[in-house]
């Protein structure tokens, strides 16, 4: 490869919020959750973005997919909801 490109071995960009909708889930099961499923969305994202910098920063490393689970754990108890149904809905 020649030009601007030469010697670039590696690109990494977010798919996630960008390209995937991360509202999508709660949007897709708010007949169940009701009229807290805005707060709960947003809540859930900024907890989800807020639990990645806190491990990183501790060099405590998680998969995304564990963040996200204790991201919205954190959520559906913050909102009152403990059906372990609608748990497994978003995270499906």
């Amino acid at each position: 490869m020649s030009g601007a490109l030469a010697g670039i071995e590696l690109c990494v960009f977010d798919a996630y919020g960008t390209l995937f909708d991360f509202n999508s889930a709660v949007a897709r099961h708010r007949s169940v959750i009701g009229p807290r499923a805005d707060s709960l969305s947003e809540l859930w994202r900024s907890k989800q973005i807020q639990y990645t910098w806190l491990r990183n920063s501790m060099g405590a490393y998680a998969e995304f997919w564990q963040v996200t689970g204790e991201a919205l754990d954190h959520c559906l108890a913050a909102h009152g909801i403990g059906d372990p149904g609608v748990r497994q809905k978003l995270m499906g």
